[in-house]
């Protein structure tokens, strides 16, 4: 009998021994089994991890049209609960995934913290951008003040 907790990890870069990520992957995916509620318990769900988002499909077909979920890394919380759990938690949910060892279990969770902080990484530049860019109007809005200081009435 097969083991009904198979989990097929892929990286569309390069890939290291055993199929691990690779930091900057772009693309990580595979089967891991999510939680839905008491009635069902785990269901099996292909993961997509890509530009800092996890998202998740009943299966890899429903890729083209129907996305069950997506978490945006940047703003979650990665925790482990036993060898083969994993729990994100973002926007006041949590989500409890389960790998099929606890090698698997590591693989995703070294793929999910790259993906967290090239994201994170990405909003504080594009932050700066935005008050870098901000700073440039301040300094032309203040020269055209002081070049045009006697049409300002105070």
């Amino acid at each position: 009998m097969s083991d009904p907790v198979k989990s097929v990890a892929s990286s569309t870069a390069p890939t290291a021994p055993a199929g691990a990520p690779v930091p900057g992957s772009d693309t990580y995916k595979g089967w891991l089994f999510k939680w839905t509620n008491y009635i069902k318990g785990y269901q099996r769900r292909w993961f997509v991890l890509s530009n800092g988002l996890l998202s998740y499909y009943r299966t890899q077909a429903e890729m083209a049209h129907t996305c069950r979920g997506t978490i945006n890394l940047a703003m979650a919380h990665i925790d482990t609960e036993d060898s083969c759990n994993i729990v994100l938690t973002s926007g006041g949910r949590s989500y409890h995934l389960k790998a099929s060892s606890e090698v698997e279990r590591q693989r995703w969770v070294t793929a999910l913290e790259l993906a967290k902080a090239k994201a994170i990484g990405m909003m504080h530049e594009q932050s700066g951008r935005v008050q870098s860019r901000a700073s440039a109007w301040e300094r032309t809005i203040k020269a055209w003040e002081r070049s045009h200081s006697f049409f300002i009435l105070c």
